[in-house]
C-alpha cells in the first residue's frame, strides 16, 4: 500500500497533483468571464494562499482522489492535417482512426467517476471534436455529474456550431470556455474557417470563449519527428522532468485489437502518449497508462510516476524549442520513423 505521507513529500507529486489541483480550483473559484469575477477573485486569492494546499493534502491522506485536469479524446479525425500537430493527428490514416461512441465514453467516465472524488476540469479535444456527432448529448452528461466541476471545448473553427450545440452550451452551468484555434495565418490553409459565425453565436449567447494563445504570434513549438530514440531509462526520466506536460488524456478501449490491458479505457500522461498507444498498440506502452479498472491507489502512483516509455519518442526537451509557422498543412499521412 502506498505511503500517503511519503507521497506528499514527493516533489513530482506536489507539482503534478497538488499544485495542479490548486491552480484549477483557483480558476474555478474565479468563475466565468464577466463582471462577477471582480467580486470572486479576492476570495479565490485568499483560498489559494491560505487554504487550498492543506485542503488537497488532507484529502490525499484520507484516500480521496481529485483529478485536476483531464482531456477527453473523442476522435483522431480532423478537418485539417497539420504536419506538426502536437497530438499526432497527422500520423493517423483513414484506416486506423479512433472515434469513440457516446456509449463508450460514458461507460469509461462512469467507471472513472466511481473511482475518483472530483475532476476539476475536463477539456474536450480531438482531432476536431465537432466531428463527434453526439457532442450535445455528451455535454448533457457532463452537466449532470456532480463530481465534474467544469469543462471546456477546443475547436479549430472549420465547422460551424449548430443550433443544438449552442443551446446546450448556453444552458450549461459547467462550461468554462470554448477555445478557438486561430489558423488564419497558416501559410497554406485550404479549408475555409467559420470563425466569424462561431464568434457571433458565442457572443450573442454569452458563452465564454478565448482564442488560442499560440495564434497570437502565428508560431508553434516544433514537436519534431516522432520515433523511438533508444534512450536509457535515466535519460527517458530526465526527458519527462524537462517536459512535465500536464495534459493527461482519456481514451476508451473502442477499436483496440487487444483490450486486455485496458478493457474499459485508460488515462495517458499526455496526448502524444495516448496517440502513440493507438498507432503502435497498448502493449508497447504497458506501464505508461492508468487502466480505468485499476484501484484508487494506482491513481496516486500515476501522478508520482516519472518513467514513461512514450517519453523516448519525443524530442529532447532539454534543448531550446524551435518555432515554426502555425498549422502548416500536408497532403500526406505521415509515418512514424522505424525504431
Amino acid at each position: 500500500m502506498i505511503d500517503k505521507k511519503q507521497l506528499l513529500e514527493n516533489q513530482l507529486f506536489q507539482n503534478r497533483y497538488i499544485k495542479q489541483n490548486i491552480s484549477w480550483y483557483f480558476s474555478h473559484l474565479n468563475g466565468k468571464r464577466g463582471i462577477a469575477r471582480i467580486f470572486k477573485v479576492p476570495y479565490a486569492a485568499l483560498m489559494k494562499k491560505f487554504y487550498l494546499k492543506k485542503y488537497f493534502e488532507k484529502r490525499v491522506l484520507e484516500g480521496k482522489v481529485d483529478i485536476p485536469y483531464l482531456e477527453l479524446v473523442l476522435t483522431t479525425r480532423c478537418t485539417l492535417r497539420c504536419e506538426s500537430c502536437n497530438n499526432l493527428m497527422q500520423y493517423f490514416s483513414p484506416s486506423n482512426q479512433y472515434t469513440c461512441t457516446l456509449e463508450g465514453i460514458i461507460e469509461s467516465l462512469e467507471l472513472l467517476l466511481s473511482k475518483v472524488d472530483s475532476i476539476a476540469r475536463i477539456r474536450i479535444i480531438g482531432g476536431e471534436p465537432l466531428l463527434f456527432k453526439d457532442l450535445p448529448q455528451l455535454i448533457d452528461y457532463l452537466d449532470a455529474q456532480k463530481k465534474i466541476l467544469t469543462f471546456s471545448l477546443v475547436t479549430n473553427a472549420t465547422i460551424d456550431f449548430k443550433d443544438e450545440l449552442v443551446k446546450k452550451l448556453k444552458n450549461s452551468n459547467k462550461v468554462r470556455k470554448i477555445t478557438i484555434s486561430d489558423y488564419k495565418r497558416s501559410p497554406n490553409l485550404k479549408i475555409p474557417l467559420k470563425q466569424e459565425s462561431i464568434l457571433r453565436k458565442l457572443r450573442e449567447n454569452k458563452i465564454p470563449f478565448s482564442m488560442d494563445s499560440s495564434s497570437e504570434n502565428s508560431t508553434w513549438s516544433d514537436p519534431e519527428k516522432i520515433y523511438k530514440r533508444g534512450r536509457s531509462k535515466e535519460d527517458i526520466i530526465k526527458n519527462y522532468y524537462n517536459c512535465q506536460m500536464p495534459c493527461v488524456s482519456l481514451m476508451t478501449s473502442e477499436g483496440l485489437e487487444n483490450k486486455k490491458l485496458a478493457p474499459k479505457g485508460a488515462i495517458f500522461v499526455c496526448p502524444i502518449s495516448s496517440s502513440l498507444s493507438r498507432l503502435k498498440g497498448l502493449e508497447e506502452f504497458d506501464g505508461d497508462f492508468l487502466n480505468l479498472e485499476d484501484s484508487k491507489e494506482r491513481f496516486f502512483e500515476f501522478y508520482s510516476q516519472d518513467f514513461y516509455k512514450s517519453c523516448d519518442y519525443c524530442r529532447d526537451f532539454s534543448q531550446p524549442i524551435k518555432k515554426i509557422p502555425i498549422a502548416i498543412q500536408t497532403d500526406k499521412v505521415l509515418k512514424l520513423q522505424k525504431d
